[in-house]
């Protein structure tokens, strides 16, 4: 079913398009040491749970009697309230040690149910101290998705504060933003992250692009780091790939940066072409831009010819030939561990474009260690003679290593026109005549 841009679409993208573009700065700033201090100056790093799922397993019950002591909020806490949380970590030790993932999911929704939103900050921050997110992302997610949904200015406000991890910042903000991503890039505007890219921007961007791709894209503008924006990008490729080709296709357009648009249709390209390749070379002819055009062909064609290979040979040869030269490359790279004769001639067939010189090398890097000699017999397609030579020199000196007489019999027969430097080596040397004694 194709995508359909709703009036409720257009009037929440063009809202809190504003509040992204003005508020989001993306930062760096320290990060403050990650061991657990539980208020005495002690540090207690966090202990990794043994990877177990059987009912008997003593690892989240253990770690959990001990994190469930802790002083996981700043000032002091009553005994009962101590004594609380550590229950409930118990409680929750005893829904991740369930072994069936349908009955932990369950038990871990009802776990959630019953849990009060005072409880949230401390169940999470023992919930990572513990080590336990590594085991187990997709209950902590959970855990996460349901503070959001509940509180979540207090979630944003305490992760920004005490949780550093990257994931779980992403996970969080792309929960609400899938609803409310005005509220959302409010929330977050001028929160620094201290990694490589600023997890909350690439969350934000998530969660908007599951009900708003286009919107999620023209947001990517506005934000000047690179490394965000290029993550940021690919979190919204699953949502153009499951709106079809037509979408993708107007999609990859408004991308105004050059090379990001090509990188980012090199990525969709692959998407694409594995859930239906002849649409995706559909998508690739539709294409206004010549240079994402090339890029975005190659990897479609390889996938293509390896599904159906008359197919994608046909479709390569109908392309403006500025596009053809790019597809064939993928064509011949499959072609050629199939059959290198006939690879050798289909290229034959296209013509002596210089541009093709990248399919042609593409049949050599595959054919030169499965059948030398045909390789051998194709390196004079190349354009440039120092590629030539140099493809002569590493085709015959890797037969030469696996079977030296069958490279010697063939440089020899065709010494005359074979480049110097690729018979050096190759040809035994002469040898040199003794001095007579006078």
């Amino acid at each position: 079913m194709p995508y359909r841009i709703t009036p409720r679409n257009t009037l929440i993208a063009s809202s809190w398009l504003i509040t992204l573009a003005i508020g989001l700065l993306v930062g760096r700033k320290s990060v403050s040491n990650p061991d657990f201090t539980d208020g005495t100056g002690i540090s207690l790093p966090a202990k990794p749970p043994h990877d177990s799922r059987s009912l008997d397993s003593p690892s989240y019950i253990a770690d959990a009697k001990k994190i469930g002591r802790r002083k996981i909020t700043e000032g002091s806490i009553s005994t009962a309230n101590e004594e609380a949380i550590h229950q409930t970590m118990i409680e929750l030790s005893d829904v991740l040690n369930i072994g069936n993932r349908i009955e932990r999911t369950r038990q871990m929704i009802s776990f959630i149910d019953r849990i009060d939103n005072s409880e949230l900050a401390d169940i999470v921050e023992n919930f990572s101290e513990s080590g336990w997110v590594d085991y187990n992302r997709s209950e902590f997610s959970m855990l996460i998705s349901a503070w959001m949904d509940r509180d979540p200015f207090t979630a944003i406000a305490f992760l920004d504060e005490n949780e550093t991890d990257g994931w779980t910042r992403k996970t969080a903000i792309s929960a609400w933003a899938a609803d409310s991503p005005e509220e959302a890039a409010n929330a977050i505007r001028g929160l620094e992250d201290s990694g490589e890219v600023n997890d909350w921007v690439v969350g934000l961007i998530e969660g908007m692009a599951r009900n708003d791709p286009e919107g999620a894209l023209r947001a990517l503008k506005d934000i000047e780091d690179r490394n965000t924006r290029n993550q940021a990008i690919r979190e919204i490729l699953p949502e153009v790939v499951i709106r079809g080709v037509e979408f993708a296709g107007k999609w990859i357009e408004q991308i105004q940066d050059p090379k990001l648009q090509r990188d980012t249709a090199k990525r969709l390209a692959s998407s694409l072409a594995r859930r239906d390749p002849a649409s995706a070379s559909d998508w690739i002819r539709n294409m206004t831009t010549v240079a994402t055009r090339r890029d975005a062909s190659e990897v479609v064609s390889e996938i293509y010819a390896q599904q159906d290979l008359d197919g994608a040979k046909l479709w390569a040869e109908s392309l403006p030939q500025e596009t053809m030269t790019e597809a064939a490359q993928g064509v011949a790279k499959y072609l050629a561990r199939k059959d290198p004769e006939e690879a050798a001639t289909w290229l034959r067939g296209l013509g002596n474009d210089p541009d093709l010189d990248g399919a042609r090398i593409r049949f050599l890097q595959e054919t030169g260690q499965k059948d030398p000699q045909t390789a051998l017999e194709n390196v004079s397609t190349l354009s440039r003679p120092k590629d030539q030579e140099r493809y002569y020199r590493d085709i015959l000196k890797r037969w030469h290593k696996t079977d030296g007489n069958a490279a010697i019999a063939w440089a020899t027969q065709n010494s005359d026109f074979l480049p110097e430097k690729a018979l050096k080596g190759i040809l035994p040397k002469p040898k040199k005549k003794r001095k007579q004694k006078e």
